[in-house]
Order: C-alpha cells, then structure tokens, then sequence
C-alpha cells in the first residue's frame, strides 16, 4: 500500500510541474506540495494505529531537516545532469521522514522510559538497597543504571 502511495506522490509532483510555468517556482512548488501531501497521507493514516515515538521538539527538528534536503536538491537541479528527470522521486522522501518518526526503535525506547517512569518511591527505595548489595544479579556490561532497573522492575514484577 505505501509502495502505491509513493509512486502516486511521485506522480502527483509530475502533474503539478505541468501546470505551473517553468521556472524555480514550478521545481518547489511541484516538491513541497507532493511531499507535504504524502507525509500527510502516511501520518494520517499510521495516526489511527499508533501514536508517534519522537516528541514535537524532535518531529519538528527531523521535519526541518528533510524540508533543508529538499531545498538544497531544489538548488541542485541546475548542476545535475537530468534533474527534471529525478525531481520527481523526491517526495519519495517522505516515506524516509516518516519512517524515522514511526520507527519501532524509537517507540521501544520510548516503552522502557514508561516502565521507569512508572514506578514508585518504595520501588526505587528498594533499587538504590539492591544496588548497595553485593549480588546485582540484573547488571550487564554495556547496561546503564536504568536499563538495570528496568530489568530489575520486569524480575520483580514476574516475582509478585
């Protein structure tokens, strides 16, 4: 399904450039339309299954980044050789965009800072006497000290 929503974004950028006069314009216009159309149809449309694991900030941030890279190949085309030809895969960036704002690496960092994040004072009160202990049976080299008591809250829950 993405697969087909990309080739018609694509398509899309190409019937937009037929009927603005050549000219900068008619490269930008054709770009920022298409690709804003197709990120919108794929955040729309993941929207209903999940919720986005990058906060606004960094959304905001990976957005204006992919906006730069496309201004930049909007400045390239005239020292490219056939760039009326590839201009219009580039709204098939939009798919890159969303992919890093859905990832699933994301959204499994963003569940473990949840498991932290909900624990309680006694839990954690229990955590710094089990890290004072001898036997810290949930380290691991390469663990930082919250990826420990993420372990140590999933043992303790399999426990009770």
């Amino acid at each position: 399904m993405k697969g087909i929503v990309v080739v018609l974004g694509c398509l899309l950028s190409y019937v937009i450039s037929r009927f603005i006069p050549d000219g900068p314009l008619a490269v930008y216009a054709s770009l920022f339309i298409s690709y804003h159309l197709l990120l919108g149809f794929l955040v729309i449309t993941h929207m209903q299954d999940k919720r986005a694991t990058l906060n606004p900030i960094n959304a905001a941030l990976t957005h204006g980044g992919f906006i730069v890279l496309l201004l930049v190949a909007g400045e390239a085309g005239a020292m490219v050789p056939y760039f009326f030809v590839w201009r219009f895969l580039l709204p098939a960036l939009a798919l890159v965009e969303w992919n890093a704002l859905f990832s699933k690496k994301n959204a499994k960092a963003a569940q473990t800072a949840d498991a932290a994040s909900d624990s309680t004072a006694e839990e954690y009160e229990e955590f710094i006497d089990y890290m004072r202990g001898n036997n810290r049976t949930f380290s691991r080299p390469g663990y930082s000290i919250r990826d420990e008591f993420n372990s140590w809250l999933a043992a303790r829950g399999r426990l009770r």
